[in-house]
């Protein structure tokens, strides 16, 4: 089973280390690509639903959002609807870095195409399978607490 958990973060840091290599010219991060991904994608959302969907906790978000809103990326705004509530908001500054971001994520993943589609498709049903199993073994934890 360990050797399972250790090909995870193989796969993990190996795609990271290419990643890197890549977008270091760019001066971004994966994670403050994903963000400003997911506000693209989700716009005028609150921290904690970022977080959410990009899986971190609530401190790490907001210290990549503090960052991002400094360098002009992402601004806050305060809702219309809730003027006690602040949503996150991609500029178009932070829109431009995340398009040439993408392309160069896209083009590190390009390689993957050779793996074919079934097997990506049974690697992600597997992955899922695990992600189920683990869920449901923390349910059964936190109930007998």
């Amino acid at each position: 089973m360990l050797e399972l958990l250790y090909s995870f973060r193989r796969v993990n840091l190996t795609f990271y280390q290419i990643f890197w290599k890549h977008a270091d010219a760019l001066e971004t991060t994966w994670i403050q690509y994903l963000v400003l991904h997911t506000l693209r994608e989700h716009p005028d959302i609150g921290l904690s639903e970022l977080a959410d969907l990009i899986l971190m906790g609530n401190s790490a978000t907001s210290g990549v959002v503090n960052r991002l809103v400094k360098a002009g990326l992402v601004e806050r705004r305060r809702l219309q609807t809730d003027r006690r509530s602040i949503a996150l908001r991609i500029t178009e500054k932070g829109d431009e870095l995340r398009q040439q971001t993408e392309q160069v994520s896209m083009g590190c993943l390009l390689p993957l195409l050779q793996i074919k589609q079934e097997d990506r498709s049974h690697l992600l049903a597997t992955h899922q399978q695990i992600i189920q199993i683990f869920s449901q073994k923390g349910e059964r934890e936190s109930n007998y607490e």
